[in-house]
């Protein structure tokens, strides 16, 4: 039994010994972070669109030796860029000889959302520092304006969908790409042992795409086809929206703040 209590005591001093050799000889580093983005829209870009853009996204860095202050990694943010709820009631009649035995109701919530997608790869320069760590980016990636609405059934004996899910279709309005690139500076101070506040302010230069801006959607009327009464059904093809969209370079200013893991 002795023999068995120090073979055990043993191991789990070798164990830990190689465990903090290993951690203390790691050469890379790895960063993951989350953070609240605020989006402002430049040049001609807020010419057409003077709404600031709220949203939040996540990043990850690859540091390959320590010794060596480059850092290759993604970062990946969605904003929201406008929004509008609106609520329809469809009725339907029941009618024997021309007498109306019943009158259904059929209760719909629309729901439109703008929302911008910027991803980037990133090359960092990070300095050397401990507490503070203040780092330059160069990135490149790609911006996305996408707007959806959503139909929604609010009747209580939901007539086009199930208990559990009050989602009857949902379709695009648009989805249009543009390359962006450019450059971002900031700076990361450690709260705590391999825990950052990273604070981040970054441009970038975006090609040319079409868009929504807020003040359209909120001037939308949305408008169903008639034969969804009597098919109990409805798909995108029953939602009707007349519009334009804006078209312009699509350059931002986007200032982040958030918190780095250290691995």
């Amino acid at each position: 039994m002795k023999k068995i209590s120090l073979f055990l005591f043993v191991t789990l001093i070798t164990g830990s010994l190689f465990a903090q050799t290993t951690v203390a000889n790691k050469k890379s580093t790895t960063y993951f972070g989350a953070n609240f983005d605020l989006g402002f829209p430049f040049g001609s870009f807020q010419t057409v669109n003077d709404e600031i853009a709220i949203g939040g996204g996540v990043n990850l860095f690859f540091q390959p030796d320590k010794k060596i202050p480059i850092l290759l990694g993604f970062d990946i943010a969605f904003f929201g860029n406008g929004h509008k709820s609106q609520t329809e009631t469809l009725t339907a009649t029941i009618e024997a000889n021309g007498t109306i035995i019943q009158t259904l109701s059929f209760p719909l919530r629309a729901e439109t959302s703008n929302i911008i997608t910027k991803g980037h790869l990133n090359v960092r320069f990070l300095a050397p520092t401990k507490t503070f760590q203040p780092y330059v980016d160069g990135l490149i990636g790609f911006n996305h304006f996408g707007t959806s609405t959503a139909i929604y059934d609010e009747s209580p004996e939901h007539y086009f969908t199930e208990e559990d899910d009050d989602l009857i279709t949902s379709s695009s309005q648009n989805s249009s790409w543009a390359v962006s690139y450019g450059g971002a500076a900031g700076v990361m101070v450690e709260i705590k042992e391999n825990i950052f506040l990273d604070l981040r302010f970054l441009y970038t230069m975006g090609s040319k795409a079409e868009y929504y801006v807020e003040d359209d959607i909120e001037q939308w009327e949305i408008s169903y086809n008639s034969s969804i009464l009597s098919e109990e059904e409805i798909n995108e093809e029953d939602i009707s929206i007349a519009a334009t969209p804006k078209e312009s370079r699509t350059d931002m200013m986007v200032g982040t703040v958030g918190l780095s893991f250290k691995f």
